[in-house]
């Protein structure tokens, strides 16, 4: 017979299970990659991302202009950094860090924290490895370009 959820488990669970599903009915979530989603999202209220219907071009998120943009959304606490592949089919990088992630800087309490790359700055900036570029801590020192809160009104 298999264990009993904790109650704090549960009700956490069936939270975000809820909220995954409201966010998928108002449009926010159209895929399994969630967290991409999100980040695309954001990336529309804060720079006017155009992101294509349907599935999305190889390579890229949206435009900004005439800029291709991708999109990169880490919420993760613990240990997960920014992975990127070549080749760069996109002209500028967007990495929203979200209000749970560990690559977040000290002292900025905005929800969503938002860095522009260009496909130069990435390949200096993140660290190269076989499989493409890891962004740690260290690619998140420089200045942000924008934040935003959760908020209404």
């Amino acid at each position: 017979m298999a264990g009993k959820m904790e109650r704090e488990v549960a009700d956490s669970l069936k939270r975000f299970f809820s909220a995954q599903k409201d966010l998928s009915e108002i449009g926010v979530i159209k895929s399994r990659d969630y967290i991409g989603d999100i980040g695309r999202y954001v990336c529309t209220l804060v720079y006017g991302l155009k992101v294509p219907k349907g599935r999305k071009p190889a390579g890229y998120d949206g435009k900004i202009g005439k800029s291709s943009v991708a999109v990169r959304l880490n919420n993760c606490p613990v240990g997960t950094p920014v992975r990127l592949a070549e080749p760069f089919d996109f002209d500028e990088l967007i990495v929203v860090l979200g209000p749970n992630c560990f690559l977040r800087p000290e002292g900025v309490a905005s929800d969503f924290i938002f860095y522009r790359f260009t496909p130069e700055e990435v390949r200096q900036r993140f660290k190269k490895t076989k499989s493409g570029y890891v962004g740690g801590g260290g690619v998140f020192d420089r200045t942000y370009d924008k934040v935003l809160n959760i908020t209404t009104g």
